[in-house]
């Protein structure tokens, strides 16, 4: 018997250090009970706005006081947002890529072109995305509503 709780412990703890090194996302998490669908199907708001590493949320707050945007499993997004302009919104389809590494999105206005973000962080309340390309270096950081 002691020695079946010897093996049982032991193979845990190689169970434990295996999951902890095959996470997914740069910033996690390591492991998750929901798929990864379900982490993004959600209503979120930008928390935090980074420009080249720097924190640019209070410009971002000067331009868009509000914002919201929803996630839904069935692989479509809304936005809603309230600008110096007024208000705006917008809907399209979302679909991940590169092995659940990226999202891309596109809107459903005529002409839009498709927009990809790396996933740096994918919780079910939290969702950090980093620009693909260009510059800067766009870093939002989502949290749900």
């Amino acid at each position: 018997m002691k020695t079946f709780i010897k093996i049982a412990l032991v193979a845990l703890v190689l169970g434990g250090l295996s999951l902890a090194s095959c996470k997914k996302y740069q910033d996690g998490p390591t492991v998750s009970l929901l798929t990864k669908k379900s982490r993004l199907a959600n209503t979120w708001t930008v928390e935090k706005y980074m420009q080249d590493g720097v924190d640019k949320t209070a410009d971002y707050r000067q331009w868009i006081s509000s914002d919201s945007y929803t996630m839904d499993k069935s692989g479509t997004w809304t936005s809603a947002a309230t600008t110096i302009l007024g208000n705006s919104t917008d809907a399209g389809t979302w679909t991940f890529i590169n092995s659940k590494e990226d999202l891309r999105t596109i809107s459903n206005q005529t002409g839009s072109t498709a927009d990809t973000v790396q996933i740096i962080r994918l919780k079910s309340n939290e969702l950090w995305t980093k620009s693909m390309s260009g510059s800067p270096v766009i870093e939002t950081h989502y949290i749900s509503k």
